[in-house]
């Protein structure tokens, strides 16, 4: 992105305007009286979720692309601190100093066929500009975040699918070497990172990220943006490589007084990575010789899509990266509404508000809501409504460069978070489709996602007219979770990755977490114009939704939990329904890779005598558990502080092996993918490893059955220490 004086002028002139502006319309709207009890405020929420207010902020916040450390979100920042203190709360600016990646606009990075003829192609570095707002479209140049800088040339080229473990196992059965080769992969599936990472360990000389027609252009090249939700040849997703906060910094806040790593001992990539359209990747694969891959490989290209590594004519192709690196100023802007009877325990609520490009969806989308809520909750507190808890309003920087500003707050402030925060919840985006409402979270928070999800209104006529008149009832029908003994129905509650700011909080500070999403159809492509130049107002308003009614539903879904979380004397927790859950994932890796645990001589029974504590121990605490009115302060805060500690039990002192950043025994990213968790994943990781030392003939049996001993052991412990936090005496 280019930036200029005049642009840095204008947009702190439109701040001014759009906080005296949006001030006013909400200063001259017509308020309800103020609800009196809970069940008032609880419809409170639901009926003054103001449609217009979310618009007008969605429209302020894309009016140019605003990446972290940029004069535009900078400016971003300044407007919510001063938007939030304007609605009474206590507003306040956290500094930090990270180390960002940034493409060079004086020399962009391009990918360069070359044939034997003397004819060349070189990619385009930026994505063409279209006839629909924003007017006077930005430059935003094609780069993804924290890779190699430099150039890589090659003769050998080869197409790998999505990148997946797996499709890199098919190519080596397949005799494909990726060792120097350039690897052309999909966006899809998977965490773009993880992609890299398989190929940078086989060896790669560079990695080509392409969008796929089949993924984000199904109808074909005629049928795209703007007159459908759908990626033009041009479009080319951003995106970081790393989601682990800053690089020069780990474990660490990166404040002033921080210690850095110099850059070269920083977790960057060392091969050159870079993303394009469609458009620009059939120039290249459509030169790919050797093996047809096979079907479910073959993309939307009109071509037949084959694995390389040969190109026609013996033509080479040349990545060139040339990303700048610096050190850059970024503010997380917090906002606060003291609770009355708890004022130590805090519900935080997240979003960020620094985008790739224009950031309609991604997370402007998100930030409108939050916006609206924090005006509501403000006006409610004005008018004499008082929280139980602390409520903490947080617009996070940096997340699209690696979850930074959520992860450096949380290793600011880690202890006193790990004591006192009560429970997450993260808004990335309102919707990547508008298919089914759906959650992401822990299982102890399922119960009262479904009670709130119940409560809000459809915002789809299409399901109202089918009697299902709450986002439940069809989140229920559309996403029913696998039946599980004689319980009754219910929805499918998604897994947490690495992918946005719960991170920190869950896999390193065990504070139970969800985010949440309208979402498509199961094999649909999600948000196709995802971190391209084409997420813009537009896209959200006038082709995803109309009228906004989704946003408002997210707003009320959210705004429900946070109240709920926030007033209810005795946590919305279910305790048994965790319990359950850890001890059903053990049985699925028992009897996925249980003789492989039996090859090795490591005993599991210590482990699940610990299980078995813990089960008891949950569905007992769970039905001696006091309701909000039936016990005194003291009790219900005992109860709620064993509720809190279960999950910090499971959090490993040194980390969990090979991953000394991630903390959770129980819960943590895949390695193989890290938009999904694993479970039992430093179990899962050392197994893996085994396989594929014995698959390459360099198992070293006594050295992984230590591992896998020493990981099992520290497993027991902690499931063991689990089940001590949920009973009366730990002893």
């Amino acid at each position: 992105m280019r930036s200029s004086l005049l642009v840095t002028v204008v947009v702190a002139v439109l701040v001014t305007l759009a906080v005296l502006v949006i001030s006013l319309v909400l200063t001259l709207s017509d308020e309800p009286e103020p609800p009196s009890t809970y069940e008032h405020y609880r419809q409170h929420i639901i009926d003054n979720i103001n449609t217009n207010n979310i618009n007008a902020s969605l429209r302020f916040f894309t009016l140019e692309p605003h990446p972290a450390g940029s004069p535009g979100d900078e400016h971003l920042a300044q407007y919510i601190h001063t938007t939030w203190g304007m609605h009474g709360l206590k507003t306040q600016l956290i500094k930090y100093e990270l180390f960002l990646a940034t493409a060079n606009a004086n020399m962009p990075n391009k990918v360069i066929l070359n044939g034997t003829d003397g004819e060349t192609f070189e990619s385009t570095p930026i994505q063409p500009a279209v006839d629909v707002p924003p007017s006077g479209q930005q430059d935003i140049y094609s780069f993804n975040s924290f890779c190699g800088v430099g150039a890589a040339q090659s003769s050998s080229v080869v197409y790998a699918n999505y990148g997946r473990d797996e499709d890199f196992h098919h190519l080596s059965e397949h005799n494909i070497t990726i060792k120097n080769s350039i690897v052309f992969i999909r966006y899809g599936k998977l965490f773009r990172g993880d992609k890299v990472r398989f190929a940078e360990s086989r060896g790669a000389a560079a990695v080509v990220l392409y969008t796929d027609p089949a993924d984000a252009a199904p109808l074909g090249p005629l049928h795209t943006y703007p007159s459908t939700v759908f990626a033009p040849p041009g479009a080319t997703q951003l995106g970081s490589l790393k989601l682990q906060g800053d690089l020069l910094t780990p474990g660490y806040p990166a404040v002033e007084s921080a210690f850095r790593l110099p850059e070269s001992e920083a977790d960057l990539f060392s091969i050159p990575v870079q993303p394009m359209g469609y458009g620009d990747a059939w120039h290249f694969l459509s030169l790919l010789e050797g093996e047809e891959a096979p079907s479910t490989w073959q993309g939307g290209l009109n071509l037949t899509y084959h694995l390389g590594p040969e190109l026609a004519g013996g033509a080479q192709v040349t990545v060139v990266v040339n990303d700048q690196h610096h050190r850059k100023t970024v503010y997380n802007v917090l906002g606060v509404i003291e609770g009355q009877e708890e004022p130590d325990r805090y519900v935080v609520v997240g979003n960020h508000y620094d985008a790739w490009t224009y950031g309609g969806v991604d997370p402007s989308s998100a930030t409108a809501v939050v916006m609206e809520l924090v005006r509501m909750f403000g006006e409610m507190h004005s008018s004499g409504w008082r929280p139980w808890r602390t409520m903490v309003f947080c617009s996070w920087a940096a997340e699209e460069y690696g979850v930074m500003g959520s992860t450096e707050f949380a290793e600011q402030f880690s202890t006193i978070l790990k004591d006192r925060a009560v429970v997450y919840l993260n808004l990335d985006m309102v919707m990547d489709g508008n298919y089914s409402f759906r959650a992401m979270g822990v299982p102890m928070l399922h119960d009262v996602a479904f009670e709130m999800a119940k409560l809000v209104p459809n915002p789809d006529p299409a399901e109202v007219a089918q009697g299902r008149d709450s986002i439940y009832d069809t989140w229920l029908h559309r996403y029913p979770a696998e039946p599980s003994g004689d319980s009754a129905p219910r929805p499918m509650v998604a897994p947490l990755g690495t992918g946005s700011d719960f991170r920190a909080f869950l896999f390193n500070l065990g504070i139970p977490s969800m985010d949440m999403v309208f979402t498509s159809a199961p094999g649909e492509a999600g948000l196709p114009l995802y971190h391209t130049a084409y997420e813009t107002y537009f896209l959200t308003t006038s082709l995803m939704d109309q009228g906004l009614l989704y946003h408002q539903a997210s707003a009320r879904m959210l705004g429900l939990l946070a109240h709920e979380f926030s007033t209810q004397p005795v946590l919305p927790y279910n305790v048994s329904t965790y319990t359950d859950f850890i001890s059903a994932s053990w049985g699925d890796l028992s009897l996925s890779h249980g003789s492989q645990l039996a090859h090795f001589n490591v005993s599991t029974d210590a482990l699940e005598a610990a299980l078995e504590e813990l089960v008891s121990a949950g569905k007992a605490f769970q039905e001696r558990r006091p309701s909000p009115t039936d016990a005194d302060d003291l009790t219900r805060r005992r109860y709620n502080d064993a509720m809190l500690l279960l999950d910090k039990a499971l959090l490993a002192p040194l980390g969990l092996p090979g991953r000394p950043l991630l903390n959770h025994v129980l819960l943590a990213p895949s390695s193989l993918n890290g938009y999904v968790w694993d479970t039992f994943p430093g179990l899962r990781d050392l197994l893996r490893m085994a396989q594929e030392e014995e698959e390459e003939e360099a198992s070293e049996d006594f050295a992984t059955s230590r591992l896998l001993a020493e990981h099992v052991a520290a497993l027991t412990h902690h499931l063991t220490l689990a089940a001590r936090t949920l009973s009366a005496s730990p002893w």
